[in-house]
């Protein structure tokens, strides 16, 4: 029994909960993180494409 607010200890159960959180946080964290790498990847493919362009004169620069 809990003596500050007499609740049985449940301390166990409260440190699984607490780790289950910390994991799917670290799960979500690597996810993010590769979404943000793909997101540059598609970037720079996109301006290499476009330097590509202007390069074989399909693209005026000045527009």
């Amino acid at each position: 029994m809990d003596a500050v607010n007499g609740q049985s200890g449940s301390g166990g159960a409260d440190l699984l909960m607490v780790m289950q959180v910390m994991a799917q946080r670290q799960v979500s964290r690597v996810l993010a993180q590769r979404a943000a790498d793909a997101a540059l990847v598609a970037t720079q493919a996109a301006q290499q494409a476009a330097l590509q362009a202007i390069g074989a004169g399909r693209v005026d620069m000045y527009l």
